[in-house]
């Protein structure tokens, strides 16, 4: 073979090449692009399902704390006391996954009082309303931001 022709079936070779590099980028851009945004909003929805989730448990705990008032000013104290430990679980699994330190400063200071509410539970005493009461009031204010 000549040189042209050796430098033809070389440029040929070169050129399908190059054809074949831009036909792969032709593809591979669009592709890259739409799945970086579908990223974006796929980043987007896991926050939005995380603030949902903390909601649901502020929710949870004025829900629980409302229960727990209700049953307390109908004198049903072993129901009442059933509430009040739900309640408190909730509050200490709140304070440790919680993200927000204000919240759970203001849930510590409620969780402090768990003991005192759940014995005057165990014994019927009519002064634990006020103080169920002062709990729910400070729960409410403490998740309604």
């Amino acid at each position: 073979m000549t040189l042209p022709v050796q430098t033809a079936r070389r440029n040929r070779w070169i050129l399908a090449a190059a054809l074949l590099v831009v036909a792969f980028l032709l593809g591979f851009v669009p592709q890259y692009l739409k799945n970086a945004r579908a990223s974006v909003d796929l980043q987007a929805r896991d926050q939005q399902i995380i603030q949902l989730r903390q909601q649901t448990t502020l929710s949870r705990l004025r829900d629980l704390a409302s229960l727990l008032y209700l049953e307390t000013t109908r004198k049903n104290y072993g129901i009442a006391s059933q509430h009040a430990s739900a309640l408190f679980d909730l509050i200490r699994a709140t304070i440790n996954n919680g993200p927000d330190p204000a919240l759970k400063d203001g849930l510590a200071t409620t969780l402090a009082q768990r003991d005192e509410i759940v014995s005057k539970l165990a014994k019927p005493d009519p002064g634990v309303e006020k103080d169920v009461q002062d709990l729910m009031d400070r729960l409410y204010q403490l998740t309604f931001k």
